[in-house]
């Protein structure tokens, strides 16, 4: 197996994983298997020398078509993990608030002293 082949086998393995809406519990793990894929992806991209066979190129498109939609998949996931992110922030803060109320209020009382002339 030509290392066209390999790529195209990761490449399709990664688009398939990819493809599926991850529930928020699950996500953690299809990002870790995202990821190996990715590293498998890379080591094989090193090697990849020419001159190339038709075949070769065929698969070569495929690779390239399927890594678009990985890419455009992998920064809608980050983006949605992000947003999450924010949301627990700013739920965290948010009961921090209810729990504790007057945590940010100053102490400083005015005073003010009146003088007889």
């Amino acid at each position: 197996m030509s290392q066209v082949q390999k790529l195209h086998e990761v490449t399709s393995q990664l688009y398939e994983l990819i493809q599926e809406e991850p529930k928020t519990e699950d996500r953690e793990e299809i990002i870790e298997k995202v990821n190996d894929l990715l590293d498998k992806r890379e080591v094989l991209l090193q090697d990849i020398q020419g001159p190339y066979s038709e075949e070769e190129k065929q698969l070569g498109k495929e690779i390239v078509h399927m890594d678009q939609y990985v890419q455009e998949r992998t920064n809608a996931l980050m983006k949605q993990v992000k947003m999450d992110i924010a949301r627990t922030k700013k739920q965290k803060s948010s009961n921090q608030k209810y729990t504790n109320p007057y945590q940010n209020v100053s102490n400083y009382d005015g005073m003010f002293m009146d003088q007889k002339k």
